[in-house]
């Protein structure tokens, strides 16, 4: 009896979209995970492989934006209360949720796999 060949490139195939899987779906959590605490926008840019995945670029893009976005409103914060008072206030809060909603938007893109840009400002490009 002769043993049947074995077809290791079949096996291997599976081993790297195996491989090829996973690295996807730890860019996809690092990406979602960016969006819900945007100051670790840069994480899964530091490791090589994560950081060649055009959609891991994009997405701590993204990250960035809003997280700049919340740092400069945050400072302008204690200026527009002085001026505006309670008006201010109801200022604030309705662009604190704004930036919410894009943070959530951004991640149910990102776990989606999709690589749509943020409503207003998503046509930024700071991280090349």
């Amino acid at each position: 009896m002769e043993p049947e060949p074995q077809n290791h490139t079949e096996e291997q195939a599976e081993v790297v979209n195996e491989t090829s899987s996973s690295e996807e779906k730890a860019a996809n959590i690092f990406s979602v995970l960016g969006y819900i605490i945007p100051i670790l926008f840069f994480i899964p840019l530091l490791d090589e492989k994560t950081k060649s995945v055009p959609a891991v670029k994009f997405h701590a893009n993204q990250q960035l934006i809003i997280l700049i976005l919340f740092i400069v409103l945050q400072f302008l914060h204690m200026s527009i209360l002085m001026m505006l008072g309670s008006l201010g206030y109801l200022l604030m809060n309705v662009a604190n949720l704004a930036i919410f909603a894009l943070a959530i938007y951004g991640a149910l893109s990102a776990h989606r796999g999709q690589m749509k840009e943020l409503p207003l400002i998503g046509h930024f490009r700071i991280l090349k």
